[in-house]
């Protein structure tokens, strides 16, 4: 007996401490007396209250916003759930109903691809479709996590998130590209991520729309859907994501608008069916945790009786929470009855008001509301990280489900004439054409607003003598009641033009509008770009020039090809124009710091321009342009020139054997009487090892000596201009066709710039072209930062141990600069930049 009396207070406590540690907060003893507390001094009513939902907006005249301002104040509902809004005005309306508010409110959204679905001026996620053309959920779990964060930095708590019903029917009006796809383990497994995603950055999550909301072809906003399936069906397909959600503790199911005779009956909705909500989702798959209905204010289930009286419905049925209701004060009046009556008991409700409080005081709100802040709210919710994580959906969700004769990525540029048409493409349109740009040089028409048939006709005919033509198709829609958005004569103009020419066609919508799309085999290649935003349209870029090997694969049926085909294309060929993953490089702090210091010397009048990139892995995260410059436009980068002629003409002829790096420069300037080159090797040349102008010098420093002397070398060694050498050699294969030499004096762009460097960082390779071999190739690695400091202030630097390129060039002419005229510009940014990277 001792015994037993020395262990039990230690297994009581640990029992306790596993307790509290397992389920958090809100059991802790300290919380439970306080909601007892609360609980204690609340009125029926006022219980009744807490159970309430309801709707507002940024608008103070909106009639939601002020029906919910009265609701606060005079009965005490629990919660609320933003719509469209202002992103301040939003947050500042936030601020103002939790000050009327005597006991915090839940404030909740629908946010299915971010708060940008009920925020303006804050980036977009994906749609869910989208996601499920992922090859993992990894990055769904990230999105997550992403939504998570924006929602709590707008004292949000619960996202009614994620969609878990499976798109078995390509006709669903509703559902369609909210859900994941057709497969249930994708649609489960990649559910379960982004719900735990959003549990990891403290915000609750809801699968919906239980029991399986993907198989209709009516919208339960409009009207009751029905599913004429049998219980062992819906079983077997519609309730897998859920149990499997259910396992994995979501905190919260939302319960549809359903008509479903096999499960209930009596023909009631299934938000308002007792053998749906109780039987089957808390009896049947044991599910403990919050009950809320779908949105009482939409007609499949506010036709069924008077908007007053579904509350007391979806509460007996078993719903704990009551979602945007109707009639809201007499709601309430009719569950205070159906308490008197003894039709709800005290005990019910009084567990269910706790749990309304219990989620509060897990999420930090019982006794204080959180107060959102506007100090720097646009550049949270639009952190550089978001950028990046949605350009990376993109990069491996565009989908390629047509390349005949391995069309894309297209490699050799040098033979191909391309141009690019764009229907419909008022938006992101010349986006396309910009970034397509970004890699060659192609024809663009762009056709925007209310084009005709005999437009769209005379702009094939103008691209008719092009080798390669890229359609996108803009004006698209995801609908299927309107067809995809797609016109059936236009597609049939544009596939008879790809009977005799090679089209790469890119569709930014839908992937179950592929069929719609007749005769689609006739493009070489179709990509499905999901839908029209600049990510997925950079993404399209990416792919078809080979910088993004195609993953993505169909989440859904389409046409003849199954949930899950692909076909993938190469990629790393040529440098990204996406966000990289880790976008820490260019935050905002980072990129502000480089601004001002552009900016404060374009004020000085050191210059009247600038272009600036900044790549990290061969992903360009910074490319702009300041003053009088743009990205694209040609600057005499003197010095910079050693880089893109002498290096590479004088490593190819080494490679080609022509000369040694090892040779005395004499050996091929003996002709010249220049005695300094007798014993001078090209390697320390190269290397600025040495100073042919000075005797004494063994020291890295830049020369124009040098320079000239490795000019000579390649002159006399090929017996012609070298700069017709590289430009015939290199420049046009890599896209740097825009790229000259005249004299002593390179003239390029920051842009033609990077590509060289990429050219050099891949040994030698650019768009599955093989130039140079890595030992060329190597050195002009590392000769890069010798040659690049000018006297203008403009720099070429490059560090292979980081993998980072700065390009930075101005339009200030150093021809005849004095040194102690020089500007540290370039170099101030290669070491902020540095300092930056140690930094993090």
């Amino acid at each position: 007996m001792k015994k037993h009396l020395v262990k039990f207070p230690f297994l009581l406590l640990s029992f306790i401490s596993l307790t509290l540690t397992a389920q958090g907060p809100a059991n802790s003893i300290n919380g439970q007396r306080k909601i007892d507390e609360i609980i204690s001094r609340l009125t029926v009513r006022e219980k009744i209250a807490q159970l309430f939902i309801v709707s507002f907006s940024s608008d103070p005249r909106n009639r939601s916003t002020i029906e919910a301002e009265a609701l606060v104040k005079k009965e005490g509902v629990g919660g609320l759930i933003i719509m469209n809004s202002g992103l301040t005005a939003g947050a500042n309306m936030i601020n103002r109903l939790q000050s009327l508010s005597k006991i915090p409110l839940l404030v909740t959204i629908d946010g299915e691809w971010g708060v940008a679905m009920r925020f303006d001026s804050v980036i977009q996620f994906p749609r869910q479709m989208q996601l499920g053309a992922l090859a993992d959920e990894s990055l769904v779990y990230q999105m997550g996590a992403a939504i998570g964060k924006q929602s709590k930095r707008l004292g949000i708590d619960v996202n009614y998130a994620p969609t878990i019903d499976i798109n078995s029917n390509p006709r669903n009006p509703v559902i369609n590209t909210r859900s994941f796809g057709e497969n249930p383990e994708i649609v489960a497994k990649y559910g379960k991520a982004y719900m735990l995603g959003m549990k990891d950055a403290g915000v609750l999550g809801s699968a919906k729309h239980f029991p399986g909301h993907g198989d209709t072809e009516d919208d339960s906003h409009h009207t009751l859907p029905l599913l004429n399936f049998s219980k062992e069906r819906i079983n077997s397909l519609e309730l897998y994501p859920f149990r499997a959600l259910i396992e994995a503790g979501v905190d919260m199911v939302m319960i549809g608008h359903l008509q479903i005779p096999s499960l209930d009956s009596s023909g009631k909705p299934s938000s308002i069916s007792k053998p749906i909500v109780s039987g089957l989702l808390r009896g049947e798959l044991e599910y403990d945790g919050i009950i809320i209905s779908d949105a009482l204010n939409m007609k499949g289930v506010s036709e069924y009786m008077s908007p007053e009286l579904i509350p007391l419905e979806a509460y007996k049925a078993g719903c704990d929470f009551i979602l945007m209701p109707e009639r809201v004060t007499e709601a309430i009046t009719v569950m205070e009855k159906a308490v008197e009556r003894g039709d709800i008991s005290i005990h019910s409700l009084n567990m269910r008001v706790r749990k309304m409080l219990s989620v509060k005081l897990k999420q930090g709100i019982l006794e204080d509301y959180y107060k959102i802040s506007n100090q720097n709210l646009y550049e949270d919710l639009n952190d550089p990280n978001y950028l990046s994580l949605v350009s990376s959906i993109s990069d491996k969700s565009v989908t390629v489900v047509n390349n005949r004769g391995n069309l894309i990525p297209i490699k050799e540029l040098k033979r191909e004439k391309i141009g690019y048409l764009s229907v419909g493409g008022d938006r992101n349109g010349k986006e396309l054409a910009a970034e397509l740009q970004l890699y060659a040089h192609i024809d663009t028409i762009v056709l925007r607003g209310k084009y005709s048939q005999n437009d769209l006709n005379r702009a094939l005919n103008q691209l008719s003598d092009k080798s390669i033509v890229i359609i996108a198709m803009h004006n698209t829609d995801a609908r299927p009641q309107r067809e995809f958005g797609i016109d059936s004569n236009q597609i049939k103009l544009l596939t008879d033009f790809a009977q005799n020419k090679r089209v790469v066609f890119a569709y930014f919508g839908n992937p179950l509008a592929l069929p719609q799309i007749h005769n689609y085999e006739k493009f070489a290649s179709v990509i499905i770009g999901y839908s029209n935003t600049i990510y997925n349209n950079k993404s399209v870029a990416g792919i078809i020039f080979g910088s993004v090997g195609a993953e993505g694969r169909l989440p859904v049926t389409s046409g003849t090809l199954s949930p899950g085909y692909s076909v993938k294309t190469e990629g790393d060929l040529r440098i990204s124009y996406g966000i990289p993953e880790d976008f820490k490089l260019a935050g905002n702090k980072l990129r502000s710091e480089i601004d001002t210091m552009i900016n404060d010397d374009i004020l000085a009048g050191r210059y009247n321009g600038a272009q600036l990139i900044l790549m990290k892995n061969n992903r360009v995260i910074i490319n702009t342009s300041y003053g009088s410059m743009k990205t694209d436009m040609q600057v005499r980068i003197n010095r910079i020139s050693g880089m893109i002629a002498h290096l590479p003409a004088i490593t190819l002829l080494a490679e080609r054997g022509k000369l040694s790096l090892e040779d005395f420069a004499g050996k091929y300037l003996k002709r010249r009487g220049d005695s300094r080159l007798s014993n001078v090797l090209l390697s320390d040349l190269l290397m600025h090892r040495t100073d042919i102008s000075d005797a004494d010098s063994y020291k890295f420093r830049y020369s124009e000596s040098n320079k000239e002397a490795l000019r000579r070398v390649v002159e006399y060694v090929t017996l012609h201009n070298f700069e017709d050498f590289v430009k015939d050699e290199i420049l046009s294969l890599i896209g740097m066709d825009r790229t000259y030499i005249k004299g002593d004096f390179a003239y390029s762009n920051a842009n033609d710039i990077a590509k060289f460097i990429s050219f050099l960082r891949s040994k030698g390779v650019y768009g599955g072209l093989e130039l140079a071999g890595e030992e060329s190739t190597k050195w002009i690695l590392n000769m890069m930062h010798y040659y690049s400091v000018s006297p203008n202030g403009s720099i070429v630097w490059y560090d292979d141990k980081e993998d980072i390129a700065l390009i930075f060039l101005n339009d200030k002419d150093d021809s005849k600069m004095a040194e102690s005229q020089k500007i540290n510009t370039g170099d101030n940014l290669r070491r902020r930049v540095i300092d930056f990277l140690t930094d993090i």
